[in-house]
């Protein structure tokens, strides 16, 4: 594949680096401000890890996260051929490919380096015509090719704790802790640091996640040469009947990853640039092709 070099996405991950530090400082202040001195390093120890091996293995973090199963070429052929077929045209090595066992129409790609994997549903299998699957998948390679999951790993951490924070102390705001007076006000206090913690991290988040699913989008073209295959892959995910929430909870937490937005606490437009545009910059490229 013969592709410039993105320097406009380049331009993003600096940028979303930097905005993030701006997160990670508010986020350890938080954690020093209000947990004693000994207790906040031991804290802070923890989310280190925690980040470091979301970056480094986030391949096992994918599998276990979506319960994705590894597949080989005798379990799904045309799956298996048609990856490797499309890694080899993009330059890059084959990752290792899983299904995962939901009904929701979605794909995703982790990792970087030697340590990534390609993940779609059995819905996507069922859904998409075979050239739509052909430019999911380009889609995902070119993630990888990119290498911006990584990226958007270490931007999105400390929002992720956020998200996390909002939603344990709003699922505690009930009338029964309301009653019992003192689960009601932790919960509270929780949302109270929660939501300045989650402002504060965001825009290291948006800066980079929807210019990087444009990005990929070019690159799968530029991988298969079919704008338009993409274009109605993207028009059929988006028409897509909401599954049931247990089959969203299966990719709910690698949403930014997706290639079409799954439910979660995040605004569909903080990870994703909404479809219609993105269909119509891909019906523009097929324009501009056949010129």
């Amino acid at each position: 594949m013969n592709q410039p070099t993105d320097t406009r996405l380049l331009g993003r991950m600096l940028c979303a680096l930097v905005l993030t530090l701006v997160g990670y400082g508010v986020l350890l202040w938080v954690v020093f401000t209000l947990a004693p001195t000994g207790l906040a390093v031991v804290i802070c120890a923890v989310l280190a890890l925690v980040l470091i091996g979301c970056v480094t293995q986030a391949d096992y973090v994918a599998y276990w996260a979506t319960n994705a199963v590894a597949i080989d070429r005798e379990q799904y052929p045309p799956l298996y051929d048609t990856t490797d077929r499309l890694a080899r045209q993009a330059d890059i090595l084959r990752p290792p490919v899983a299904v995962i066992p939901a009904d929701e129409p979605n794909a995703l790609s982790a990792g970087t380096g030697s340590r990534t994997v390609l993940c779609v549903t059995t819905g996507l299998l069922k859904t998409l015509e075979e050239d739509e699957l052909e430019a999911v998948l380009a889609h995902e390679l070119a993630h990888l090719k990119n290498s911006d999951s990584a990226v958007m790993t270490i931007a999105g951490f400390p929002t992720t704790i956020a998200i996390t924070a909002i939603t344990l102390s709003t699922r505690a705001l009930t009338p029964t802790t309301m009653f019992l007076g003192l689960p009601f006000w932790i919960a509270m206090y929780v949302l109270f640091i929660g939501v300045p913690v989650y402002l504060a991290t965001l825009p290291g988040t948006l800066v980079l996640s929807r210019y990087r699913e444009y990005a990929a989008d070019r690159g799968a073209v530029a991988i298969t040469g079919k704008p338009f295959a993409l274009a109605s892959a993207l028009a059929t995910l988006h028409s897509t009947p909401t599954p049931p929430d247990t089959d969203l909870r299966r990719v709910a937490g690698f949403n930014a990853f997706c290639i079409v937005p799954s439910r979660s606490l995040l605004p569909t437009g903080a990870t994703h640039p909404p479809t219609h545009k993105r269909i119509r910059r891909l019906r523009q490229l097929q324009t501009d092709a056949a010129e």
